[in-house]
């Protein structure tokens, strides 16, 4: 899941820190304003997704979630209080969902998407010196504990479950509050990454409860953690950078992709097949954790920035187009 302001440049929120007065003022009522429906919300810019038993649930912009319950054919739009640009979502349990977006906002699902509530937002005091700024990503280690983390070092904790969060920045070294693009914990693993600008990369071995900051193999922006296996992490980033570890974080190699657009994350298929993903339609598929990646570059050349496995032989993914089913072995 990643959803880093460098990358989105390149779509709808370029303008976000370049014209941050303008941005405030629209936050404002974008903050008060419920997200319009539209038959075309699936199909407008959608920016993270997520699996929920056998639902999706993707966010975007205008504060648009949609979700569907058959594999991506058919959408229905959820009901959302606010319609800030949405970069990020996560759940934790069946029912219980996370959305994260401009302005720091967090909104909070407890029938799997369907209806959300606002939980926080740059007004509470928990936004102190980051207000208007926007949170890019969630994860939860469970149903009370979480994190979301954001621009300029914005980094929140919550261990009720998202009644009350508070600013957690002092838990990472990150003085100069370079942006926090994504966050992610390894399956069936303690173990959790964020990576952000300027090559940042922390790690925690205890679900969040503790983090260091460790070696990045990179000092350029970090877009993504994609937390596929305990033996696959992998971190993407500016200029078509992907770099690989097998040993959650310790050692890191860097995989050729042969292509210069921003990487944005990556997913793996049950027979073992890794898709990458990322702007101008970037598509790179390897058949194994060796990562001899092949291209599938996308015609219509529309950024993609996270993908989900629906099946042995479909991905999800979701971007400048909305939402679009790939058949895995098709370009």
């Amino acid at each position: 899941m990643t959803k880093p302001l460098q990358l989105l440049g390149a779509l709808a929120l370029g303008v976000s820190l370049a014209s941050a007065p303008a941005l405030a003022e629209t936050a404002k009522t974008a903050l008060d304003r419920p997200a319009m429906l539209s038959e075309k919300a699936s199909r407008t810019l959608l920016i993270d997704v997520a699996q929920v038993g056998k639902r999706v649930v993707a966010v975007g912009e205008r504060g648009h979630i949609v979700y569907s319950d058959d594999n991506g054919r058919n959408w229905k739009q959820a009901a959302v209080p606010v319609s800030v640009l949405l970069t990020g979502v996560y759940f934790a349990t069946d029912t219980a969902g996370w959305a994260v977006g401009h302005d720091g906002v967090i909104l909070h699902s407890a029938d799997a998407g369907a209806t959300w509530t606002l939980q926080h937002s740059g007004r509470e005091p928990a936004a102190e010196g980051k207000e208007g700024a926007p949170l890019l990503d969630v994860w939860f280690a469970d149903a009370q504990n979480g994190y979301a983390v954001g621009a300029y070092g914005y980094f929140l904790r919550t261990a009720d479950g998202g009644k009350t969060w508070i600013n957690n920045a002092a838990a990472i070294s990150n003085p100069d509050g370079w942006h926090l693009n994504s966050i992610a914990g390894v399956p069936a693993s303690s173990t959790v990454f964020i990576a952000g600008e300027q090559g940042k990369l922390f790690r925690s071995a205890d679900s969040g409860a503790t983090w260091a900051a460790i070696p990045s193999p990179f000092d350029g922006s970090l877009f993504g953690v994609s937390a596929i296996a305990p033996d696959l992490v992998l971190i993407s980033g500016l200029q078509g950078r992907l770099f690989a570890s097998s040993d959650e974080g310790g050692h890191w190699r860097q995989v050729q992709t042969g292509v210069s657009s921003g990487i944005s994350a990556a997913a793996r298929l049950v027979d073992g097949r890794v898709f990458v993903v990322g702007n101008a339609g970037v598509v790179l598929v390897a058949a194994d954790n060796r990562l001899d990646l092949v291209s599938q570059v996308q015609s219509d050349r529309r950024s993609i920035t996270a993908a989900l496995p629906l099946s042995a032989s479909e991905l999800l993914v979701v971007g400048e187009g909305g939402a679009k089913v790939l058949q895995a072995d098709s370009k």
